[in-house]
Order: structure tokens, then sequence, then C-alpha cells
């Protein structure tokens, strides 16, 4: 099946050098802060991107979702896609043999991406953070 998907998040470049910073899960849902791009004050300017839901998540190396990237269904210039048919969800219902129906999300940057399943939208807000 073909990749489909739809951006959620503002348009912007997502640069080459860009990554996943933290993923952070506990009772209050998963918080994914993405690294945009360095400042010269040592600071990074990212995202945060907390769903208040999560059901499962994963984290996905470039190589790993190469496949995602090539499709021609794959928005590009957004960091976080909502994904309609053809990602992980798909994926998990062939395996299983059965639809899972769930609604999946995508946190895209140069590097590393997370494969999230949530049947509510995430809320994604700029941030500014000095790296530990």
């Amino acid at each position: 099946m073909q990749l489909k998907s739809v951006a959620f998040s503002a348009a912007e470049e997502v640069h080459w050098g860009s990554d996943i910073e933290s993923v952070h899960f506990d009772a209050n849902g998963l918080v994914v802060v993405v690294a945009r791009e360095p400042m010269p004050d040592g600071q990074v300017r990212g995202l945060q991107v907390k769903f208040e839901s999560a059901d499962a998540f994963r984290y996905l190396d470039e190589v790993e979702i190469a496949t995602y990237w090539m499709s021609k269904g794959f928005v590009s210039g957004h960091h976080v896609l909502e994904i309609l048919e053809g990602g992980w969800s798909d994926e998990e219902s062939s395996r299983k043999g059965y639809s899972t129906q769930q609604r999946g999300w995508l946190v895209v940057t140069g590097n590393g991406c997370v494969s999230v399943f949530s049947s509510v939208e995430p809320v994604v807000d700029p941030v500014v953070y000095v790296p530990a």
C-alpha cells in the first residue's frame, strides 16, 4: 500500500541535520522534542510535540523510514504529519490479520523520526533549550 500523509505542523524546512532530541513518556502522555537548528549562544531552536493520549510509539532511524520518504504520498517540509494510509498502522493490521484502526502520526526530522498511534491530535509548540 502506498503511503498517504497530510501536513499537521506549520510548513518549515526540515534541515538534514535536525534530529529527535528526546522522547519522554509517562502518565501525562508522550513528549517528543525536535532539535531544528543550533543558535550562536549554544541554545537550540526546536519543537515540542505533545501527545496527551499515545497508545504506542516507535523511534525510526532515517534508513528505516526511507520507504516513507521516497513515497509519492509523503508530504515534505513539515515536522509533523498525520499518516492516513500505508504507515505503521497498516503494517500492524497486515501483521495481525485484522484492521487496528489506529490514527497514525509521524514526527519527522532529517535523521530520526517517531511514529505514534494517538486518537488525539498532538500539540506542537516552538521551544528553545540548552542541550544537556
